[in-house]
């Protein structure tokens, strides 16, 4: 087996011929021009690649990238997990890509050659990790899909010794930053060393020889986010705080950079490429340079979009139709869009309590008021895109009080749940979710044994303390 690291999260593996390529997001910019790659991949890595698989781990845009899937033969295979909805299959072949296969939580697909994938999904989002294995090696393709507990336990205990495991390790959300003055109110929420612990807990639970970290080398360069770049946790930094702790233990495992570029092979071993982490910030000011005309010219765009008001009232229309009464009643938060527009503004409310959307003014009171650019708000309404919006941090969120915060969360869970099919809830008993489902009971069981331990027994809780090192784990690394 070989793998090459080819971006972010792009990863491509070989075996005997066969190469099956991971969530290329090869080139360009993602979410509104908010994430580019960091580093960039050299074009030499993809131009003329034509793998004989592409698999998709999940929805969002950094993994499902269209500029980049159209770099590929519309008749390559497509393989996606099979989560409760469609709308992964539906958008591919609306790209073109009509040669596609879902995998079932758990599921193998066998690529040819002895070169086996094994899909598991996890999360309330839809979500999938990967496992690669060649009989020999095994290669732990975690992703965002931060599997824990039982669900996490079918993985290891299908696979014992897993060689590697690749995992993000930053934040990919807007909240807390994008909340106005978070670093005076939530400044103890996920901190960067959270999330490098959280990395460095997961990969010695899972006994992996080697832990990659992945899918979260981004940078930001639209003039909105740049400010965010202090908020990715480094790689150097993910590295320091796993050596520490592997010192500490006692245990034997290896936290290996990879760039674009670096590779593993199982008879010459690792091919790293070089990159300096630590000097970031000229890193980013090269590529603002070299972006310049390219964002000048998305600026001058944003500024120029009218809002689609009727877009954005047939959205909210339907959703309000789809959200359970109780919903309305238990949550009556009232949420005002602050639109910036062609040299104007506008202002819209959202009242859960009353399900209606109506046309506000600047002094309208609000639990929640979002500032976000009209371009991106009629790319949500119109192709239902705000699970995107959190992650691409494109907007500003400002509270009635610290405690709405919670309310900020459930009104970006239920657009999210909204999107993908989960409201209205009869969705929910048709046979295809009902199947994903029940393959997936495990997670069912874990989130019950967590509501025990740490809301009814009050336990302190910390992500990273879900992972314990795995017991006897020591291993010679050769």
């Amino acid at each position: 087996m070989k793998f090459t690291i080819l971006s972010h999260a792009g990863l491509l593996v070989e075996h005997n011929g066969v190469q099956i390529l991971v969530d290329p997001w090869l080139r360009g910019s993602c979410y509104w021009r908010s994430w580019w790659n960091f580093p960039a991949p050299d074009p030499s890595l993809y131009e003329g690649l034509q793998p004989d698989y592409i698999y998709i781990t999940h929805f969002h845009w950094d993994h499902f990238q269209s500029p980049s899937l159209r770099l590929f033969s519309r008749d390559t295979p497509i393989l996606v997990a099979r989560f409760y909805n469609d709308r992964m299959i539906q958008d591919l072949h609306y790209l073109g890509f009509k040669n596609t296969t879902e995998i079932p939580h758990g599921g193998r697909f066998d690529l040819g050659m002895g070169l086996v994938l094994h899909s598991f999904q996890f999360g309330l989002l839809p979500d999938s990790a990967i496992v690669l294995t060649d009989g020999k090696t095994v290669l732990f393709d975690v992703n965002d899909c931060k599997l824990v507990g039982l669900p996490l336990k079918q993985v290891t205990g299908r696979f014992p010794k897993i060689d590697f495991v690749l995992r993000s390790h930053s934040s990919a959300h807007a909240i807390p930053y994008c909340i106005e003055g978070y670093e005076r109110d939530f400044s103890e929420l996920r901190q960067p060393k959270d999330y490098a612990e959280e990395f460095t807990n997961f990969a010695l639970h899972v006994g992996a020889r080697h832990a990659i970290p992945f899918a979260s080398n981004h940078c930001f360069l639209h003039r909105e986010t740049e400010k965010f770049n202090a908020t990715v946790s480094s790689p150097e930094e993910v590295r320091r705080v796993f050596d520490d702790r592997v010192r500490e233990l006692g245990l034997e495992s290896d936290c290996s950079l990879m760039p674009p570029g670096s590779s593993w092979d199982d008879t010459q071993g690792f091919d790293k490429r070089t990159f300096d982490y630590d000097r970031k910030d000229e890193y980013i000011a090269e590529l603002k340079r070299r972006h310049e005309s390219l964002l000048r010219g998305y600026y001058d765009e944003e500024d120029q979009e009218a809002l689609d008001a009727e877009a954005l009232r047939k959205y909210f229309g339907i959703f309000f139709r789809s959200l359970p009464r109780v919903l309305s009643w238990w949550k009556p938060i009232r949420v005002k869009f602050s639109i910036r527009e062609a040299n104007d503004m506008s202002y819209w409310l959202l009242d859960f309590r009353f399900r209606r959307l109506d046309l506000a003014d600047a002094i309208t009171d609000a639990d929640i008021e979002i500032s976000v650019g009209a371009k991106i708000i009629n790319d949500c309404t119109r192709i239902n895109m705000f699970a995107s919006l959190a992650p691409s941090k494109r907007l500003s969120i400002k509270l009635k009080d610290k405690s709405r915060i919670a309310d900020v969360w459930y009104f970006m869970y239920v657009l999210e749940q909204f999107e993908y099919e989960v409201l209205p809830l009869r969705k929910n008993l048709r046979l295809r979710s009902v199947g994903v489902r029940l393959r997936r009971w495990r997670e069912a069981v874990e989130f019950l044994k967590i509501l025990v331990r740490y809301k009814v027994m009050g336990r302190q809780f910390r992500i990273a303390d879900m992972y314990p090192p795995a017991p006897g784990f020591k291993r010679p690394i050769p």
